[in-house]
């Protein structure tokens, strides 16, 4: 594959000095790109790390806050407003946060301390 820039074709070994383009640049296709390098171990586990409570990406533990029956599965989703931060107990704790949270594990049942409604969430949005 070749690019062509300005009606020339950079071949495999030139270099294309970016500070010399003009006009606009079309839309690049990503799809073909091969060979990049995956993240590594320490770059994933600083990126980790480095989440914030409640923010997109981050993990909770959260009761679903409906009082009786109520089940989902890994893989349900659910809007913050049904959650409440928790104890590994059940007990709720502050508000409810913001956003849409992905299940994690299972809750299951009718349960009136809410103990089998508390699980690992996963902030999605």
């Amino acid at each position: 594959m070749a690019l062509i820039v300005g009606g020339a074709t950079v071949t495999s070994g030139a270099n294309l000095d970016a500070s010399k383009l003009t006009g606009t640049a079309s839309a690049i296709n990503g799809s073909n790109i091969t060979s990049l390098p995956a993240p590594s171990s320490a770059n994933v586990a600083s990126a980790v790390a480095q989440a914030q409570a409640n923010a997109v990406g981050s993990y909770g533990c959260y009761k679903h806050k409906t009082n009786g029956d109520f089940s989902a599965n890994a893989g349900d989703t659910v809007s913050g407003s049904a959650l409440y931060p928790a104890a590994t107990g059940g007990e709720p704790q502050f508000s409810s946060p913001s956003g849409t949270f992905r299940l994690m594990g299972r809750v299951n049942g009718n349960d009136s301390q809410g103990t089998r409604r508390t699980s690992v969430w996963l902030r999605i949005s």
